[in-house]
């Protein structure tokens, strides 16, 4: 903005109020640099942001230049002098500016410049803290590189399809999955030549289910491509997802790519094994046995001498069959043969060595024919091979502990849930830490372990996918965990991938999550304090309006109030005094005229009369002292507190030596107030201190001061931050009184004890109390009955 300074004084006035009500609402460091007189004036912001008080700051602009770090000052400097030196209207510029202790905060800084008669007399600005911005906007790119890492370590391709004009947008190992197609050709329809022939109307009715608002299926699709440039024939798993605007229609359709070339290749192998083993059994059956135990002849069919031997033609005697034993497996038969001799039932797997040396699995099942002596007589059975069976079990238990090893390399929180019930399996550390449980929770139902998960999203999803076979993926989903034993909000980025079985039901589902609290949350408070800018700036002119209109009014209204303080003033020391004077004259007329003709019961009342007529003038003395206690700001001065005592103390000269009571005063200092109700103030203090004297011992009073350090002033309400205080304290050896109603004998017409023991209108202390605080000071007292009485007051001094 650019001013000039040729409008009226009182709008000047007005816009100076206006800019001190701006510095005070908002958050930024306000600077005001008049250029004529060469001095830098900062709001009270200075000190939350940078630690720097503003009364502690040189005025000059070397207070500005000389924070301002080495490497960024001499730019920012001749920019500033540029623009003053031209003429122009503002300037901006990002720097580095140096805190109370050292530090450096990245700053925005931006002023305007007023001019007057076409030259630049002032410049006002505002300094802005943009350091939580630059280290949220450093951790956003540090997770977005991490992500990206891990999806490179994961070999992940992205892509991403404008449905509008069709072009694809594909990252480099997206294109390689593609055999890396030139840019030219990367519109749908080039691409879609490159899908298998066989394959191209499954992912085209997949894509259109996607894009179709009615449906917006999740695109999950298994497919060949044949290399643009290579020629290789891949198999990819492609996932993704359209969006939509609010009116249905599509404007982004993205998602990744995986290669399964190896899988694909693998499964096709292990089904193709399955498939011979199962004609291999179909074929050859299992082979029979009968052991005559008395002669141990053994009668066998040629399939069961081929599962031992190999060869249907071998010539099966019970050596050949135990040397056939792979001797490993000796010790299994031994076994499982004194368990039959027991239950009459063999049972068995073991390995047998075949004529030609290869090694294959059997299984035994047999059983005892007993005599009617219940002697064992012979044990027949059957054999099968099972070596197929047991090699697929030991290429499935090697794919598992690969899988397992993938899991607990995974760059990113990965974990498996097993069956309907979700059991817990291989979770690895990053997933531990997500969840904050420990391992203790594998091998339990994930709803037992994780009980908060009841009423969010994720078990619904879960049983969902378990029933329907089709992957889930979200961004920025907000999860509630018990970590360290409280519940606690994150947000995360997160995909269930079901597995499924060579039947083509799903055993497990996958889950592999990247926690993006820190962005979710960077990206809400952003959202978050934008909104407030705009309502702020909205608003502003309507506030400042409505302030300006609420000061006048209380202006008036102060106005109004000090007119009726003065006719009470006036009334109280002309009207109602006038009524008292007549009492105390007529009544000392009675007593010197008629004296003589009163009882001693007239007397009495007659005294009570002077008594009570003399309280009440003393009273409304009081209340006149206390009511005329308003001070402005511009009354205040330099004011020698010992003169003010020794003044004091003339004034008690006569009651201090009917008291007989020593007073002692050290070294008073100067303290920055008004003079004459600092007077009221010691006078009270010290005529208290004398009237309220324990009548079997001397009294003493002392009256001394200390200065009052940081800390301590820290403690206390409602001082000056800019000056320097002093703590007075005025102690006596007097009857003292019970701190509990310390409060209370700061009041209006507030006593501790009655007027027959001790004189006074109850109001010294409160006008004591309204002085303090028209000095922006603090009073407050010590005490225990009979011990005396310590009063400390805390006072201003000179800056």
């Amino acid at each position: 903005m650019t001013g000039t300074l040729n409008e009226p004084h009182d709008d000047l006035l007005l816009a100076i109020e206006r800019f001190k009500l701006v510095a005070k609402a908002t958050h930024d460091v306000i600077w005001d640099w008049d250029l004529e007189k060469g001095t830098v004036w900062w709001n009270e912001t200075m000190e939350e942001i940078f630690g720097y008080k503003p009364k502690e700051i040189e005025s000059g602009p070397k207070s500005w230049f000389d924070r301002i770090h080495p490497d960024d000052q001499e730019r920012v400097v001749n920019k500033i002098y540029g623009v003053i030196e031209k003429g122009e209207s503002n300037w901006a510029d990002n720097y580095r500016f140096r805190r109370s202790d050292g530090s450096y905060a990245q700053v925005h800084d931006r002023g305007y410049t007023i001019q007057r008669e076409g030259k630049p007399v002032r410049m006002v600005g505002s300094m802005m803290d943009i350091s939580p911005r630059l280290r949220a906007d450093k951790a956003l790119k540090e997770s977005e590189e991490n992500l990206k890492f891990a999806m490179h370590a994961a070999q992940l391709g992205t892509w991403n399809l404008n449905p509008a004009d069709r072009w694809a947008f594909f990252n480099d190992r997206c294109k390689e999955l593609f055999g890396n197609p030139d840019d030219k050709d990367m519109h749908y329809d080039t691409l879609a030549q490159l899908i298998h022939p066989d394959d191209r109307g499954r992912v085209s009715d997949a894509i259109t289910r996607a894009l179709d608002p009615a449906q917006r299926s999740t695109y999950n699709v298994r497919y060949r491509v044949i290399g643009a440039k290579d020629g290789i024939m891949r198999w990819l798993h492609c996932t993704g997802q359209a969006y939509f605007d609010q009116s249905g229609v599509p404007y982004r359709f993205s998602g990744i790519s995986r290669e399964i070339t190896s899988e694909i290749t693998s499964q096709e192998k292990i089904a193709w094994a399955d498939q011979q083993a199962a004609m291999t059994i179909e074929g050859s059956g299992a082979g029979s046995f009968m052991v005559a135990l008395g002669t141990n002849e053994i009668i066998y069919s040629p399939t069961m001498a081929r599962i031992i031997t190999g060869s249907e033609k071998s010539n099966m005697t019970r050596e050949i069959l135990l040397a056939s034993l792979h001797p490993d497996d000796v010790p299994i038969r031994d076994e499982a043969y004194r368990e039959a001799a027991d239950n009459g039932e063999l049972r068995y797997e073991a390995r047998f060595i075949w004529n030609n040396g290869s090694v294959h699995w059997v299984r035994v099942l047999g059983r005892y024919l007993y005599d009617s002596l219940g002697k064992a007589v012979s044990l027949s059975g059957i054999v099968m091979d099972i070596t197929d069976r047991i090699e697929s079990e030991q290429r499935l238990k090697v794919n598992e502990e690969h899988l397992r090893t993938l899991i607990a390399q995974a760059p990113v929180a990965t974990a498996l849930f097993v069956g309907e019930d979700m059991v817990i399996d291989i979770p690895n550390e990053a997933m531990l830490k997500v969840w904050g449980k420990g391992d203790a929770v594998i091998g339990k139902p994930l709803r037992v372990a994780l009980p908060e998960l009841e009423g969010q999203p994720f078990l619904d999803i879960l049983d969902r996918i378990y029933r329907t076979g089709e992957a889930y993926s979200e961004q920025g989903a907000r999860a509630d965990l018990v970590v360290g034993g409280k519940l606690q909000t994150f947000y995360y980025d997160y995909t269930y991938k079901p597995l499924k079985n060579a039947a083509g039901e799903v055993y497990a589902i996958l889950d592999m999550a990247v926690d993006v609290t820190e962005q979710v949350i960077s990206r809400q408070e952003l959202e978050r304090s934008e909104e407030r800018y705009r309502q702020l700036a909205s608003e502003l002119e309507q506030r400042v309006t409505q302030r300006t209109n609420e000061l006048h009014q209380a202006n008036i209204e102060l106005v109004n109030s000090n007119n009726n303080l003065q006719q009470f003033a006036y009334a109280a020391s002309h009207d109602m005094q006038e009524p008292l004077r007549k009492i105390q004259s007529f009544s000392t007329r009675l007593q010197s005229t008629y004296a003589g003709q009163f009882d001693d019961n007239g007397k009495y009342m007659l005294n009570r009369i002077q008594d009570a007529s003399k309280r009440m003038s003393a009273m409304i003395d009081d209340l006149l002292a206390y009511s005329r206690l308003t001070t402005r700001e511009g009354e205040f001065s330099a004011v020698a507190l010992g003169d003010i005592v020794s003044s004091v103390l003339a004034d008690l000269e006569i009651s201090i030596q009917e008291q007989n009571t020593e007073i002692t005063v050290r070294e008073m200092p100067v303290v920055w107030g008004n003079g004459q109700q600092l007077t009221q103030l010691m006078q009270n203090l010290v005529s208290n201190a004398i009237k309220y004297r324990l009548p079997e011992q001397e009294s003493t009073i002392q009256i001394a001061y200390r200065n009052v350090e940081d800390a301590e002033k820290a403690t206390l309400p409602k001082l000056l931050p800019d000056h320097r205080y002093i703590r007075l304290e005025v102690s006596d050896n007097g009857i003292g009184f019970d701190e509990t109603y310390l409060d209370r004998i700061f009041q209006m017409f507030q006593r501790l004890h009655g007027r027959s023991e001790y004189s006074g209108s109850g109001i010294g202390l409160a006008l004591c109390k309204k002085v303090v605080q028209n000095h922006h000071g603090y009073i407050t007292a010590k005490s225990r009955p009979g011990e005396g009485a310590t009063f400390i007051v805390y006072l201003p001094q000179p800056v």
